[in-house]
């Protein structure tokens, strides 16, 4: 019988967006309650940094510590200008005051961000989209990222054994020029692939 292989710590459902915490590139806690305080109704601000650099992770966490103070939160993932509309629908149905998040802002054809930027004027709302810059908009946050930023989201992980060190750490994020999304997938596969050749050699030896 193939013995079941253990769970893979760097499975997305340990990694997407709002399970990990909010890091600083120093791999310090951020103080999200304090980010959501500086939000102004009425105006749109922007979370700007690099693909894989914590952008949608922050803005789940800031979306959560906006519900916990009683606010009301929308999400809008922009995958293509298509879902700008809903964007311009979430801003017109959300109730006065809300926090509403987009995520994928340069995805949103010029004219509808001015549409989503005038309602969020007249209805009071705290919109926080991202973007790889400022377009702009008030910054937030610039989110960076760093070898030490990697390892600290690697030690909230469930356990991964001996499996994965610090060399595995820094090659990865050196190697995925700081995207740390990419770097995680590719933990990923070394993980995966260190423990089949565990596994392999343990039959191996017992047979």
């Amino acid at each position: 019988m193939t013995p079941r292989l253990p769970t893979n710590p760097f499975a997305t459902r340990f990694t997407r967006p709002g399970v990990l915490p909010p890091l600083d590139r120093h791999g310090n806690p951020i103080d999200t309650a304090r980010l959501v305080r500086s939000l102004q109704t009425g105006a749109v601000v922007v979370l700007e940094g690099p693909h894989g650099h914590g952008k949608s992770n922050l803005l789940a966490a800031l979306l959560a510590a906006a519900q916990a103070g009683g606010r009301e939160t929308l999400l809008v993932r922009m995958r293509t200008g298509l879902d700008a509309w809903k964007a311009v629908a979430a801003a017109l149905t959300a109730p006065r005051r809300a926090c509403l998040g987009c995520d994928g802002w340069e995805r949103c054809p010029p004219g509808t961000t001015a549409i989503i930027r005038g309602i969020a004027a007249v209805r009071r709302l705290s919109v926080i989209v991202t973007a790889h810059g400022p377009l702009g908009l008030p910054v937030l946050a610039r989110c960076g990222t760093s070898a030490r930023l990697l390892a600290a989201l690697v030690a909230r992980l469930p356990g991964h054994g001996d499996l994965i060190d610090g060399h595995d750490i820094d090659d990865a994020f050196t190697k995925h020029a700081g995207n740390l999304r990419e770097a995680l997938y590719d933990l990923y596969d070394r993980f995966e692939r260190r423990i089949r050749e565990r596994c392999l050699a343990a039959q191996t030896t017992a047979g």
